[in-house]
């Protein structure tokens, strides 16, 4: 009897240590899954959001690289360029999250871009454009980068809007060019015609060396208007005025202008004044019907 007592305090004993280690393990095992679960959330709810805008200068664009490295984020960029106006109107973005995704942001237009807004969420990164009035290509692949295949279709497209406009550029300045030969034409007759008039009601002799000319200057201050007016006046007098390659620099000075008279009657001059940094110097214009004479102040 009393032995069997025994062996049944040694079986009611095991059992007990074995639940206590059973239990022992189910709570350890339910910690770590408590431990995992919290910092997967707290990766997650981590969040970092940037924006490049058409007004973000180069320094901040090497802060929102340096921001997402230090996330430990793939980020880069490229053909960034600025408009007179120091706004960006092209840009192409790389980007790659922790999960290995890889994509690829690009917009290339004549206006400003729209903002640019990138999420850094945990492992995560995704970028979206806050607009839709310019054109843009995104492209996202897991593992590997962008491929050539699929960055034809945005080339191909680049490529057609760039032929489309400047298609529409040559047809604008084959037009205009058209308008500037028949007013010259009818400029010319009339001309002509108040000539003939002014001949046979005040004759008179010219010496053939005389020089009266029609004296005109052009300052670095000269406006696109004052251009145009002078352009008008010397084509009220048959003679033809023409200028291209007008630069301007942040003052809104002229740097950099090329220009040709022609007084229709065999003398034609042709000149290019300025370096396209500094201000030009003022350029006297002195035109009659035999000559035609340019010169920059010193």
């Amino acid at each position: 009897m009393e032995t069997n007592i025994k062996k049944v305090l040694q079986k009611l004993s095991s059992f007990s240590v074995l639940l206590i280690f059973t239990f022992s393990l189910l709570s350890y095992g339910q910690k770590n899954v408590n431990a995992k679960t919290s910092e997967k959330n707290s990766v997650e709810e981590r969040q970092i959001t940037a924006m490049i805008t058409k007004k973000t200068t180069p320094e901040e664009l090497q802060k929102i690289k340096k921001q997402m490295k230090d996330e430990g984020l793939g980020f880069e960029y490229s053909g960034v360029i600025y408009n007179d106006n120091s706004e960006i109107i092209s840009i192409t973005i790389g980007y790659k999250d922790k999960n290995n995704n890889s994509g690829k942001y690009s917009v290339s237009s004549k206006k400003p871009i729209n903002d640019i807004i990138i999420v850094s969420e945990g492992s995560r990164i995704s970028i979206k454009s806050a607009g839709s009035s310019n054109q843009a290509f995104i492209s996202q692949q897991n593992g590997r980068k962008v491929s050539d295949d699929t960055e034809k279709p945005y080339k191909d497209r680049r490529k057609a809007l760039k032929e489309r406009s400047d298609k529409m550029e040559m047809e604008m300045e084959e037009h205009m060019k058209a308008m500037k030969e028949r007013q010259a034409e009818m400029e010319k007759r009339m001309q002509k015609r108040s000539d003939s008039i002014r001949t046979l009601n005040h004759p008179r002799v010219k010496s053939a060396t005389s020089f009266n000319p029609i004296s005109q200057s052009i300052t670095k201050n000269t406006t696109d208007s004052e251009l145009l007016k002078l352009q008008n006046s010397y084509d009220m007098e048959n003679i033809s005025f023409y200028y291209k390659n007008l630069e301007r620099n942040d003052k809104n000075e002229i740097t950099h202008i090329s220009i040709t008279i022609d007084n229709q009657n065999g003398s034609v001059s042709s000149s290019s004044f300025g370096n396209g940094k500094e201000a030009i110097k003022d350029i006297a214009v002195a035109v009659d019907k035999q000559h035609t004479i340019m010169k920059s102040a010193e």
